[in-house]
């Protein structure tokens, strides 16, 4: 004679508390991780032994040549630049920007274009390097 239990043991995975965890886990990885935006433009960023990453603002600037500087993702000129700066930043801004230049332009193209930045209001230029050792 064979006896049956009356009382059958539920064995059940609740997966709900695994899942707020991944969630949590995804939410804190999101939040804590560092998003750079970098531009189309092929760039040779100069080296630099104590570069620190910064908290940048979203415009960006870059100088490929004197005659070829990229600004919010357009070419502009030198002479074009203080217009598109003016255009581009509201008066209550904080007025900074990001200078990225390739580790070729000469010194004075970096005058010039600092000058036209300085001239058209802008109170900081963050200038982008390489760390040594991330190429």
């Amino acid at each position: 004679m064979s006896f049956q239990r009356r009382l059958q043991s539920m064995v059940r995975v609740d997966l709900v508390p695994m899942i707020d965890v991944v969630f949590q886990l995804v939410i804190f990885f999101m939040l804590s991780s560092t998003l750079i935006a970098r531009t189309g433009i092929q760039l040779d960023l100069p080296d630099a032994a104590f570069a620190e990453e910064a908290v940048t603002p979203n415009l960006v600037l870059s100088v490929v040549s004197r005659d070829e500087l990229y600004f919010a993702g357009e070419r502009v000129t030198l002479t074009e630049l203080g217009e598109a700066i003016t255009a581009a930043l509201p008066d209550d801004s904080d007025r900074s920007i990001v200078v990225e230049a390739d580790e070729s332009i000469p010194y004075g193209t970096m005058i010039a274009v600092l000058d036209v930045l300085q001239a058209n209001g802008i109170r900081g230029a963050n200038l982008v390097a390489e760390r040594d050792g991330d190429r």
